[in-house]
């Protein structure tokens, strides 16, 4: 049988197996199932299922539950990626601390490439968008280069 091995937090290794992966799999899919329905779904027992997910949630595998919500009805319909340069040497936690404490940023990333950040968000408006960028992005003394993509579209796995 074929293992994956997850390096979780740094520390501890885990050994995730099939079962593991199709418990994850139907977490993904609907984290409100009970343990029960989950083992009728795999053929398993519900305790072998309870016993797994407490094992992945305790090792940091498993690390959280979410709510999937329109954001139309946040009064976010309008999502946004900047990619950003920042100037040399700029320490990057202070600005990443900075950018995830805007409420209309969802993701921040460090990436490789012709961006240093890629900054995920929502606004409601285009109005609120050139704020944002204007008046908070860009002022930034760490702020060298943007280019600004807004979503037409998007899907999540």
């Amino acid at each position: 049988m074929f293992a994956l091995t997850v390096q979780v937090k740094d520390i501890v290794m885990l050994e995730l197996d099939a079962l593991d992966r199709e418990i994850i799999e139907v977490l993904r899919i609907d984290a409100r199932l009970s343990a029960r329905a989950i083992a009728r779904q795999l053929g398993v027992a519900a305790g072998t299922v309870g016993q797994r997910v407490g094992r992945l949630e305790q090792s940091g595998a498993i690390r959280g539950y979410s709510v999937d919500v329109d954001p139309a009805v946040l009064g976010r319909p309008l999502g946004f990626v900047v990619g950003l340069q920042i100037a040399q040497g700029t320490p990057l936690d202070g600005i990443l601390d900075e950018l995830v404490a805007i409420p209309e940023i969802d993701e921040v990333m460090v990436v490789t490439g012709r961006w240093d950040l890629l900054v995920n968000g929502r606004v409601a408006d285009a109005a609120s968008l050139n704020e944002l960028l204007t008046k908070g992005l860009w002022q930034s003394p760490s702020f060298r280069h943007s280019e600004t993509m807004v979503v037409i579209d998007d899907r999540t796995a």
